[in-house]
């Protein structure tokens, strides 16, 4: 305003006068102040970028280009101490008494209800930010998917984050999830965990997320295999495609063509609330340390078949719809999975599974006996065959190809 002032003066004088500054009637103090405001303009409001949904043709694109892993320059593995917990800014201590108020279901949900089993709510901290409080302090789905999501991030598969704390909620209803019938009935300062999503999750439809069977249009072969490779590992069988998700970083998100795009997209599993357990009649327990142990790696160790318990709930079946084998993993997809998972030092995986509750969840187990049975597992990786793995074995393919799956024999009848 200032600068406009001053120009049009010049103009309206004549040519050949000189400017008496003085006429202007305007003080040194004036010229300091406006100024002064001038520097100072109101920033523009940083707008949160949120991710329309896609039809289902950019979606496909997206997930061709999908990353799942970080890169190795970005992992800082060895420098995370998990005691404090992996995330480089926590915004929840481990244990930490949070307190909150209950967001009611019609305000926080479309459609008035979450979706899933899992119990859960959302909770309004003094500041006014909302969040997801999963509780139960007998689930094992929050022991597995503090545990999964802090592995993940050590080894650099994309990840929501998880914090587990506990809870005061002075308006909650004893159970949130079921009913609202009762509020301020909550029992203070039981354990829970929050959870905070990795960024906006690319959808060509509500929850449609990504199942395995569709990991086939992933363009990196590679790190495609070795993520269902980790699913098999961990014993994940509810791997239905809302399970997974397809994803953008809240960095990688910018607008073009005033549409909301993202840059770097990245699949990865969302929830992991069923695993680290063995077979059941619908689905793989959950933190059992005894059918974790029993479960085997491989169903076919010299073919690189990993093992999974096939449900209702799995997306990660016989074959995709190239025929490849969904069970079979690749050379290269077996070294990437033993380079990332053996970044984990022990004492990480004892504060890890610590942190998870994991010695609370029955039968009872130490710490240290999960660590052990973690790093067995990735010696099952390392030496398929045991001590008779030869010092050169590799997998039959590099890359598991289209059409490999072969349907076992069926099974020998007698005849009268």
């Amino acid at each position: 305003m200032l600068k406009i002032l001053f120009s049009l003066t010049l103009l309206a004088a004549p040519a050949a006068a000189q400017t008496d500054f003085s006429a202007l009637a305007i003080s040194l103090d004036e010229i300091k102040a406006a100024a002064a405001a001038d520097a100072t303009q109101v920033k523009p409001e940083k707008v949160k970028l949120k991710m329309p949904l896609v039809s289902k043709g950019e979606r496909d694109n997206y997930v061709a280009q999908s990353s799942m892993f970080r890169p190795v320059g970005e992992l800082r593995t060895a420098a995370i101490d998990y005691k404090v917990g992996p995330y480089g800014k926590m915004k929840y201590a481990v244990e930490e008494l949070v307190t909150c108020n209950y967001v009611p279901m019609k305000e926080a949900y479309e459609g008035g209800k979450p979706n899933g089993m899992t119990r859960k709510f959302k909770c309004r901290d003094a500041k006014g930010k909302e969040f997801k409080v999963k509780y139960g302090e007998s689930n094992g789905e929050l022991m597995t998917e503090t545990a999964a999501s802090w592995i993940f991030t050590g080894i650099g598969v994309y990840a929501d984050r998880m914090y587990p704390v506990r809870v005061n909620c002075p308006d909650c209803p004893s159970d949130p999830f079921k009913s609202e019938r009762d509020p301020g009935s909550w029992k203070q300062g039981q354990q829970a965990v929050i959870e905070d999503k990795l960024g906006e999750r690319i959808e060509y439809a509500a929850n449609s997320g990504i199942g395995f069977d569709d990991f086939h249009l992933i363009q990196n072969r590679v790190e495609a295999e070795a993520l269902a490779g980790i699913a098999m590992l961990l014993g994940n069988t509810d791997n239905k495609a809302e399970n997974q998700a397809l994803g953008c970083e809240k960095k990688d998100l910018s607008i073009e063509g005033g549409q909301t795009v993202c840059r770097k997209p990245v699949v990865y599993l969302q929830d992991m609330g069923v695993s680290f357990g063995g077979r059941s009649i619908y689905h793989n327990r959950r933190m059992h340390y005894r059918k974790w142990k029993n479960e085997r790696v491989w169903d076919n160790p010299e073919a690189c078949i990993m093992r999974l318990n096939v449900v209702r709930t799995s997306s990660l079946r016989e074959a995709d719809k190239t025929g490849r084998d969904m069970h079979q993993i690749g050379e290269q997809a077996r070294q990437l999975m033993i380079s990332r998972l053996s970044l984990l030092t022990h004492q990480q995986l004892v504060d890890i599974f610590n942190a998870a509750r994991a010695p609370q969840r029955g039968p009872e187990h130490s710490a240290e006996d999960w660590a052990d049975l973690f790093l067995a597992k990735v010696d099952k990786l390392r030496r398929p065959l045991g001590s008779k793995t030869p010092a050169n074995f590799k997998c039959p393919f590099d890359i598991v190809p289209p059409n490999s799956y072969v349907p076992p024999p069926a099974p020998f009848e007698q005849y009268n």
